[in-house]
């Protein structure tokens, strides 16, 4: 179910009260700041029970219109995280989705050591170009012949 109702009705009295008014037991008029965002009454009883409805109320009419179901979400996430946590609250969600990000880093790291020193497979043609390349030396002349040997047994 959707917290926020992003301007389908944004006053009161239409349809019905809005979860707010419903929630308050009040008779929901025509520009009713919670009807356009809360929609559902169990959602804003959190946040009244955290913040107060006057208080919620009064916050809304000071952001402008274009933020406020930003702010009408935030403040139900974080009144719904506080009554879960009430030391903590939505910090604890924080915290946690920090320890996720230092222990993913530290992973990465080791991962990351682990394929620098893991050795690749070599095919048959690097060790035997390898091989020869030991046994005659690196010289340029002898680079160019080793390159054209492997050349020659590589075309069918």
């Amino acid at each position: 179910m959707s917290l926020i109702n992003r301007g389908s009705r944004s006053s009161g009295g239409g349809g019905g009260p809005c979860g707010a008014c419903k929630f308050l037991r009040r008779k929901c008029l025509s520009g009713c700041i919670f009807a356009p965002y809360y929609l559902d009454s169990d959602h804003f009883a959190a946040v009244h029970k955290v913040f107060g409805a006057s208080n919620v109320s009064k916050l809304l009419h000071h952001i402008p219109i274009h933020n406020r179901s930003y702010a009408a979400l935030t403040l139900t996430y974080q009144a719904q995280a506080r009554l879960t946590d009430p030391v903590y609250g939505c910090v604890a969600h924080i915290f946690a989705l920090q320890q996720q990000v230092v222990n993913l880093q530290s992973e990465v790291t080791y991962l990351q050591s682990r394929l620098a020193t893991a050795t690749l497979p070599q095919t048959q043609h690097e060790r035997a170009y390898n091989s020869l390349a030991m046994k005659h030396g690196s010289s340029q002349y002898l680079h160019n012949e080793l390159a054209e040997a492997l050349q020659q047994h590589m075309s069918p």
